[in-house]
């Protein structure tokens, strides 16, 4: 069933057109809401199937027609889905609000709006509790010629959390709006908190068929724990457990004399380098570096190598509509020139990975085994994070580490997975991503099979079971 939404007034009522089917299911509704937000459906007089829905607040949608779905369940009739993406803040400047990603929110917004749903993007200062309704911004026009429009919504089924860095996410009024949504019954915000490297260590090394692919890890306190670490592993990377982007990272060689290579990053491109002869230096150089916040100690691993360089894997990994976890791509990360780490602003490039690691193995088996059993241990990664932090995740990325006998080592979650470059991942990420918030509405994934239960979603009239989040505090 579906319904057109036309561009109504200023006002509580918006005016839509509806076929047959839909106009009786909304007669024998009990009750009907848009998103989660509550309103009375009413026929409007002398005219051929139109209807208008008033609702406890002013309500103004841009834009000039919306097609959305209908969904019933249990007496209640949900016009749909509302899908809304929540930020920290926006900017005055009507094409970039969203700064770096307003491209990202914009091709959303835009594909949700092509499988019939509604998506805006709000921020704290927009939500009003009491009327149910949120003031924010849609995509309206074609293409990148359109704008970034000012609206009152209704509330979401869906939130897509994506406070853009660890500062806003600590705002008190971003934290406790959060925190509210995470609440709400029945509205389903996923992706909750950035991840604290420490957090998901413990978490992960409780799992069975997930610790034997984890770097030893420790909390960095005083040298005295760290110079055994050292000796036992010979390598090894000390980085910030709420540190990004290889930001304040530090790598460690014992070499053969006893003496210790140091290497830190800078900012841009720099590393500081030093060669340290013993427990006093390295003392120094640990006082300067842990100023910064707690620090983690990790085994560090015997990268493969392309042309000389360093290489490690970016993975994203999705939720299906019936909560499987999939691999949606995976792509080389090739360390810069003199790099310890091989993200991108120190100078790293991307790579296909497959044509990698057949060249490292040779031997298209042996390749063919290795990347099978990487994307194995990433699903279970994945799937063992999500289960033990109470299910509130629908997509993750992930580093991933691969020795010289194929065997994979996760380095990094990351709950904000950053835009891949290739553009197939990227559009079948977007896809996967609606797929999944129109199954957490309770509405039938577009395009589905109709006799495909597992594309329906958990069901309006039974939502979710609230995630535990006991092990994994926010």
């Amino acid at each position: 069933m579906n319904i057109e939404l036309l561009t109504g007034p200023r006002s509580r009522r918006l005016h839509a057109a509806v076929d047959r089917e839909t106009l009786e299911c909304l007669r024998r509704a009990r009750q009907v809401r848009f998103g989660l937000t509550p309103v009375d459906v009413r026929e409007l007089p002398g005219t051929q199937r139109r209807v208008v829905a008033t609702a406890p607040g002013p309500m103004r949608i841009p834009g000039k027609r919306w097609r959305l779905h209908l969904a019933e369940a249990d007496g209640t009739v949900t016009l749909g889905p509302v899908i809304a993406i929540f930020t920290s803040s926006y900017r005055r400047d009507p094409r970039r609000r969203f700064a770096s990603l307003s491209g990202r929110f914009r091709r959303f917004v835009q594909h949700a709006r092509e499988l019939g749903a509604l998506a805006y993007v709000f921020t704290p200062r927009g939500v009003h509790w009491r009327q149910k309704m949120i003031t924010g911004f849609t995509w309206v026009g074609s293409g990148k010629r359109g704008r970034w429009a000012r609206g009152s919504f209704p509330f979401p089924n869906v939130v897509y959390n994506r406070v853009p860095t660890r500062k806003a996410e600590q705002r008190p009024r971003v934290s406790a709006v959060r925190q509210r949504l995470l609440e709400y019954p029945e509205l389903h915000l996923f992706n909750p908190k950035f991840l604290d490297k420490w957090q998901v260590y413990q978490i992960l090394r409780r799992v069975e068929g997930v610790r034997e692919h984890l770097p030893e890890t420790r909390l960095y306190t005083r040298v005295a724990d760290l110079l055994p670490f050292l000796q036992r592993h010979e390598h090894v990377y000390l980085k910030m457990a709420s540190g990004s982007l290889g930001r304040g990272t530090a790598r460690i060689d014992l070499l053969n004399d006893g003496k210790m290579r140091w290497r830190a990053t800078r900012p841009g491109r720099q590393i500081a380098a030093r060669l340290l002869s013993g427990r006093k230096e390295l003392e120094a150089q640990m006082r300067r570096l842990s100023r910064r916040g707690k620090y983690l100690m990790q085994q560090g691993i015997s990268l493969l190598k392309a042309n000389g360089r360093p290489f490690d894997v970016r993975a994203l990994v999705q939720k299906e509509p019936n909560g499987r976890w999939t691999v949606t791509g995976m792509a080389a990360r090739i360390a810069g020139p003199r790099q310890i780490t091989t993200h991108r602003p120190r100078g790293g490039s991307r790579a296909q990975l497959s044509p990698l690691i057949q060249t490292v193995f040779r031997n298209p088996q042996s390749a063919s085994r290795v990347e099978e059993e990487l994307r194995r241990v990433i699903v279970q990664a994945a799937e063992a994070f999500d289960r033990e932090t109470g299910g509130g995740h629908g997509e993750l990325s992930m580093d991933v580490a691969i020795d010289g006998n194929g065997h994979p080592w996760v380095l990094e979650l990351n709950a904000k997975p950053a835009v891949f470059d290739e553009p197939a991942i990227r559009r079948q990420a977007e896809r996967r991503l609606l797929n999944y918030c129109f199954a957490r509405s309770g509405f039938r994934v577009p395009g589905a099979d109709a006799a495909d239960p597992s594309a329906a979603g958990p069901g309006l009239g039974t939502p979710p079971a609230a995630p535990d989040f006991s092990a994994y505090p926010l």
